[in-house]
């Protein structure tokens, strides 16, 4: 064992006591090591922070659903009120007199015949404010075509037992319907329904099967 330490010592060669200057050296080298140590250690815990909250703010708004903002939110939306359905109109058979130059067999439920003359005749609501059969606003107004209408009327094309007829919606307005049932002399028969919007095509062709020309129906003018 003496012979290898001899060997040692021989190969190290004689001791040098270190310098001011090495030690210094060594001291600083010491010190760059260390903070590099420090900012690798420091920059892997920076990435790991913002990843764990890109995590932590995918996970926030995958589980909170997107209809259901927190409240106060800026984003929050209150959703709309579901549109109500059209309900078509309520036919009822009609149980009154039967005016001059037509018979009805259906009106609208909590509807009447408001007036007759020899060119037209009118239905409106029972408690409609306006008593004038000769106006027509928020009524129905049944009539032949006037003598002097020579237009072939075109639109819907729908089947009234057995009759042709034409489904329109007059110019310029967007709620009321009129639809001409062709007679079997020529003459079209006009129902004008001046607010339409509850009323299916169905429930106006059902309307018009239920009323019948007479013959002391007569044509207006104008």
């Amino acid at each position: 064992m003496m012979e290898l330490h001899d060997r040692l010592d021989r190969l190290a060669g004689p001791a040098v006591e270190a310098t001011s200057s090495q030690a210094d050296a060594d001291l600083a080298r010491g010190r760059r090591a260390l903070r590099r140590r420090r900012t690798v250690k420091g920059a892997a815990t920076g990435v790991f922070a913002v990843a764990a909250a890109a995590a932590a703010l995918a996970y926030g708004t995958a589980s909170q659903p997107a209809s259901h903002p927190a409240a106060g939110s800026a984003a929050s939306v209150v959703p709309a009120a579901p549109r109500p359905a059209v309900v078509s109109a309520k036919l009822v058979a009609y149980q009154g007199e039967q005016p001059k130059g037509y018979t009805i067999d259906k009106v609208p439920a909590g509807w009447e015949i408001q007036g007759v003359d020899p060119s037209v005749l009118t239905i409106a609501p029972i408690d409609a404010k306006d008593k004038d059969p000769h106006t027509f606003v928020g009524k129905i107004a049944i009539m032949l075509q006037s003598q002097d209408e020579h237009v072939t009327p075109s639109g819907t094309t729908v089947k009234i037992d057995g009759k042709s007829g034409f489904l329109i919606t007059p110019e310029g307005q967007t709620d009321g319907r009129t639809l001409y049932v062709k007679q079997p002399n020529g003459v079209y028969l006009i129902i004008q329904i001046w607010d339409a919007k509850g009323w299916t095509n169905d429930a106006i062709v059902e309307f018009a099967a239920g009323i019948h020309v007479l013959s002391t129906a007569v044509q207006g003018r104008g």
